[in-house]
């Protein structure tokens, strides 16, 4: 990319790919170029993480930024200068205010007053580190897969079972004739686990979610049962359909890839489409058509399927690519998402907020930055071991 002035446009697009960890060494120059023209305190902020300075020379650079005068006009956000907080280990993008703000950990050392509700901390909760799933086998036996090597973990029939790098796979001769199943689960406080299965067909299941499945597919369709959230990119197969039942809904895919959310705690049952199409039908018989970009919700009360178009399909699989992504969602949709994820209880002291939030969170951070963050939002909390008390 040509060394020049960069738009808002570009500015976001470079600190979603540098805070994703898929910028080139040609983009991060040009934002960390681009951040040492700005002032953090009045306009959108990219906070770098910068290993390879001194202590020295990152405190001379938040210093100088301190100073600067506003260069970049036509600004989103306007952010107090106290709001501007450096989060060890932390990266953080939040929309506050109807605009955007992006943070990206420098541990310099800032002082700032404790609020004065904030309870003692006996313990922080990291953000999970492995993937705390379980594998049930045809005849019972358990794989706890964060505790088993990469290579073969099991042998069900004709059908080889590999833990590797990047997920689970399973691997059957075209002959097959294994009809038993296995599942998956993945427990609260787990890393999201990606499984392929006998026919090259992909799945992603986030944290509290479990899938059952064949060892090999032997009939004239594929069946998998599905509770929680998942990911799928289906492999093609025009002599077999592929279907998923979840809580009294069944999605029919031929070859796509498309996201079910069907959380027990949720309000409405969501399939997401991204590419090809689905046809997604309930127990009390009513049917619609996904194309790309639609998604089904199914509330509990409403006897239809309802269809949005539109839907913001990078909010939706967020949780895939490791963040917390918030266009539109309110504290109670918010803290379910944090329970799952840090394997915590979360409580409200009094009435539910009545906020909504956008923009988004790393799912890799500790649950004290993403409360500090919510803070900073005006959502006040206390961490009391496993339990998060919302005032």
């Amino acid at each position: 990319m040509e060394r020049k002035k960069l738009t808002n446009r570009q500015i976001r697009r470079l600190a979603k790919k540098y805070i994703r960890g898929t910028a080139s060494a040609e983009e991060s120059a040009l934002l960390h170029e681009w951040y040492n023209t700005v002032n953090p305190g009045t306009t959108e902020v990219i906070l770098v993480d910068t290993p390879t300075l001194s202590r020295e020379v990152r405190e001379e650079i938040f210093a100088g930024l301190q100073k600067r005068i506003e260069q970049e006009k036509g600004r989103v956000l306007e952010l107090p200068r106290r709001s501007v907080q450096w989060w060890h280990a932390a990266a953080v993008v939040l929309l506050l205010a109807g605009g955007i703000a992006f943070y990206r950990s420098l541990p310099v050392p800032v002082k700032k007053e404790e609020p004065s509700y904030t309870a003692q901390v006996a313990e922080e909760v990291s953000a999970p580190q492995t993937a705390r799933a379980v594998i049930t086998l045809a005849g019972g036996r358990r794989l706890y897969l964060d505790s088993i090597p990469e290579g073969t973990i099991a042998r069900e029939g004709n059908t080889r079972v590999t833990k590797k790098a990047d997920g689970v796979v399973y691997e059957s001769p075209a002959d097959a004739k294994e009809v038993g199943y296995n599942v998956l689960t993945v427990p609260r406080g787990s890393r999201v686990v990606n499984l392929t299965l006998s026919d090259g067909s992909r799945v992603w299941l986030n944290a509290e979610s479990s899938m059952r499945y064949p060892v090999a597919f032997t009939g004239s369709s594929r069946n998998v049962e599905v509770t929680g959230e998942a990911y799928f990119e289906i492999s093609k197969d025009p002599q077999r359909r592929f279907y998923i039942s979840s809580r009294g809904l069944t999605t029919e895919v031929l070859g796509t890839h498309f996201n079910i959310n069907t959380y027990a705690d949720e309000s409405a049952m969501k399939v997401t489409l991204l590419e090809g199409s689905v046809r997604v039908r309930d127990t009390r018989g009513g049917q619609v058509m996904l194309k790309p970009g639609q998604q089904a919700k199914v509330n509990g009360g409403d006897p239809d399927i309802q269809v949005e178009d539109k839907v913001d399909i990078e909010a939706v699989i967020a949780w895939k690519n490791d963040y917390f992504m918030m266009k539109g969602t309110d504290i109670g949709a918010l803290a379910r998402q944090m329970a799952r994820w840090y394997d915590v209880q979360v409580v409200f002291e009094g009435e539910i907020p009545d906020r909504k939030f956008g923009g988004s969170i790393s799912r890799n951070v500790n649950l004290s930055t993403m409360l500090e963050v919510l803070r900073e939002s005006g959502i006040n909390s206390r961490l009391e071991q496993k339990k998060v008390i919302i005032l």
